[in-house]
């Protein structure tokens, strides 16, 4: 995070397009600048995750299709307290 608490860097984990790219316009209009990954089931954000990808900010859907968002959030905050 920057200083004054604005994210720099964020993961948005959705399967559904829609549901993205109305995240990517939320978050880019409220925090310009900045940069966004985007996965589309577990295994993509748990890839990029092991790529050392550490987001100041991550939204996940909790009903992917191949896993529940609830247990990479839980492997997040084991890997990033």
């Amino acid at each position: 995070m920057s200083r004054h608490g604005t994210p720099q860097t964020a993961l948005i984990v959705e399967d559904l397009r829609e549901a993205q790219t109305w995240l990517l316009r939320a978050l880019t209009s409220s925090f310009p600048g900045v940069v966004t990954h985007i996965a589309d089931t577990l295994a993509e954000a748990q890839a990029l995750l092991a790529r050392s990808l550490r987001p100041d900010l991550v939204l996940v859907d909790l009903g992917l299709p191949d896993g529940s968002g609830s247990d990479l959030i839980a492997q997040i905050q084991r890997a990033q307290p």
